[in-house]
């Protein structure tokens, strides 16, 4: 994953809410498998078990974190297993033909979630974090996309 996705994804995660934050993590979760498809099709196996690698960690953070009081859980549990078993076989025997599944799988449940956080009209999970406005903004000597402005009441008052 390049820097600059890794940027975006900060900004995003400092400025979501709980359902926000899922979404943003199957989006994290495709794009390393997606990594790991291409590198598998330019035959760099070392990139590829990486990518395979972060990417059944982001599964493996969804499941963790499911709760079983509900019964859509267990139904999720299994899937994430299923993602796992396929993750893993990638990563530690280069045995890429089920990646293509994992990705069908969490991006039908990104999308799923995506209509969900919308919903979702709960604040920031993150307080105190710099407020980014989006859009053309002028520096005196450059254009930006984005304008992060300094909050006063960051970090610890003594």
């Amino acid at each position: 994953m390049t820097n600059e996705k890794k940027t975006e994804y900060t900004r995003r995660i400092t400025q979501a809410n709980k359902a926000k934050l899922i979404v943003i993590l199957y989006e994290i979760a495709i794009d390393y498998v997606r990594e790991a498809i291409e590198y598998d099709k330019k035959g760099d196996s070392v990139a590829m078990s990486t990518s395979s690698g972060n990417a059944f960690r982001c599964v493996e953070e969804m499941q963790n974190n499911l709760h079983y009081e509900y019964d859509l859980a267990k139904v999720l549990n299994r899937q994430y297993v299923d993602m796992k078993k396929k993750l893993r076989a990638a990563t530690v025997s280069g045995d890429t033909s089920g990646l293509e599944h994992v990705l069908g799988e969490l991006t039908k449940l990104r999308d799923s979630y995506d209509k969900i956080a919308d919903t979702d009209t709960s604040g920031p999970v993150m307080i105190h974090t710099q407020t980014v406005l989006t859009g053309m903004t002028y520096s005196k000597d450059r254009i930006l996309d984005d304008l992060t402005t300094d909050c006063t009441r960051r970090g610890f008052r003594v």
